[in-house]
């Protein structure tokens, strides 16, 4: 008899966006050993700074009421520092806009992914710093 595992993810209309998101983020890149940082403030402003890398602009959490859709966290980039970041190359990305899915795995975590269904996702995971 052949059993099959589901894994359900994890609900998320559980992460109130209004009260929740604010704070600080990281992710951690085991390939790179490198950490970025979210810092995400009232009223819709961020700050990502990873090694000498700092850009500031604004965001949003788009969130779309189909259950399976995922959440977007899009940021558009205002003004950067123009240093390397994680990946060793210095880029500019001022007035870029940025958009990645999150797949929630608790109301702390969530998988960065590049589409809305999570079928591709990085294998990096967004988590809530505590304050």
């Amino acid at each position: 008899m052949g059993f099959a595992l589901h894994v359900q993810a994890f609900d998320k209309t559980q992460v109130n966006l209004a009260n929740e998101f604010w704070g600080t983020w990281s992710v951690y890149n085991a390939k790179t050993q490198c950490t970025e940082s979210y810092q995400f403030t009232k009223p819709a402003q961020f700050i990502y700074t990873t090694k000498h890398k700092q850009m500031a602009g604004d965001f949003a959490v788009l969130r779309n009421e189909n259950a399976q859709t995922l959440d977007v966290l899009a940021m558009k980039v205002k003004t950067d520092n123009k240093k390397a970041g994680c990946g060793g190359v210095a880029v500019d990305y001022t007035n870029a806009d940025v958009r990645l899915s999150l797949k929630w795995i608790s109301a702390k975590t969530a998988e960065l992914c590049t589409d809305r269904e999570g079928k591709q996702c990085t294998g990096l995971y967004l988590i809530k710093q505590k304050q």
